[in-house]
């Protein structure tokens, strides 16, 4: 039993030991990814993304008004034409519907795509410097990600940015 606790106690400062020679450093992610010049790129491309199908959508809204007026000041067609046109305004008015929420999806699954590949060039370049730094573990410490103390000594993030290019 005195062999176990031994060994359990000797296995325990073998591990404190290890942790105690951990290097931890930190980078604000959300300040380096605005650094990139990528995301100015990524930033243009989304926007023009957004324009084109807010005008696609603007276009649709501005088919239903038309129609919905002449539908309005339609005073000579009979019941039965003034149903089937009424029944084409509940339709547009579901596509235009159905096209916003298509939209958003598309919009999100864009902003993923774009953004992606730069976010995966700023971890690459994070856990490079972090090597060669001999950093066991970096942090994010962008505003609102938990971490509350850094310290300045630690900060790669200039690192970073000198591996990626940027001043």
């Amino acid at each position: 039993m005195k062999k176990l606790v031994l060994s359990l106690l000797m296995a325990l400062c073998l591990v404190a030991g290890v942790n105690a020679q951990s290097k931890i450093a930190h980078v604000n992610t959300a300040e380096l990814m605005n650094a990139m010049p990528e995301m100015k790129e990524f930033e243009e491309k989304l926007k023009a993304h957004e324009n084109l199908l807010r005008k696609q959508l603007e276009e649709m809204q501005n088919e239903l008004q038309t129609n919905y007026y002449a539908y309005l000041n339609d005073t000579i067609s009979p019941d039965a034409v003034m149903e089937i046109k009424k029944k084409k305004l509940e339709d547009l008015q579901a596509n235009i519907q159905q096209f916003a929420q298509t939209a958003e999806q598309e919009m999100t699954k864009k902003k993923e795509t774009l953004y992606l590949p730069i976010y995966n060039k700023a971890k690459t370049a994070i856990s490079e410097v972090a090597k060669a730094k001999g950093y066991d573990y970096v942090l994010d410490s962008s505003e609102g990600l938990g971490v509350l103390v850094v310290q300045p000594a630690n900060d790669i993030i200039n690192d970073v940015k000198k591996k990626l290019g940027i001043n």
